[in-house]
Order: structure tokens, then sequence, then C-alpha cells
């Protein structure tokens, strides 16, 4: 990783730690303070949950530091949810073309 990204993700993850469940930050203010896109802020959100196993919180309001696993309980319960939606939705797909073994749009 090049120093850019080091000091982006720090810097991002620097403004994510410093708020709690009652005063989260908004993707579009990290946007702002980063001057980077709002991918690019869930693709360093999404790797210091994965890689360095960071319990980043996120809700309408924005991203927030739990200060136990029950405020953490909520965002981990919706990415559970969203993933089985998202199985769910490409097995659908899946099953199109699996009918007569279609290969294109029936």
């Amino acid at each position: 990783m090049n120093d850019y990204v080091d000091s982006l993700t720090s810097h991002v993850i620097g403004m994510i730690e410093k708020r709690k469940v009652n005063d989260p930050i908004l993707s579009k203010e990290l946007e702002q303070r980063a001057g980077v896109s709002g991918v690019k802020i869930r693709e360093i959100i999404h790797r210091a949950r994965t890689e360095w196993n960071m319990p980043i919180c996120a809700e309408n309001r924005g991203y927030f530091m739990p200060s136990n696993k029950i405020e953490a309980d909520r965002t981990i319960r919706s990415l559970l949810s969203r993933a089985k939606q998202l199985r769910e939705a490409a097995e659908g797909m899946e099953k199109h073309y699996m009918k007569d073994k279609q290969m294109r749009l029936l």
C-alpha cells in the first residue's frame, strides 16, 4: 500500500473512531473532509472491518465506533440480513437460467 492510501485510510478511520452512537459521522462528511468518493469511504470501512476486525457501525445517521457489543449488534444483524438478501437474489437469477439449461432470457 502506498503512503497516500495509508494516510487516507488513517484519516478516515481516525474520524470514525472519535464518534460514538449518539454522535455518528455521515458518509457525506467523511467524503468532504477526506476529499474522496463514497465508494472509496465504503472500501476503507470494508477493509477496516474485514482485515483489521474493527467494529465500525453504520446506520442511517452515519458511522460510529460502538462502546460495546450491544451497540454493534444492530449493524451486525443488518450486514447479515443484507448478505442473505443478496444471496437469495443471486440464487433467483441462477434459477432462471437453470430452467431447461436456458442460456438466455426466456
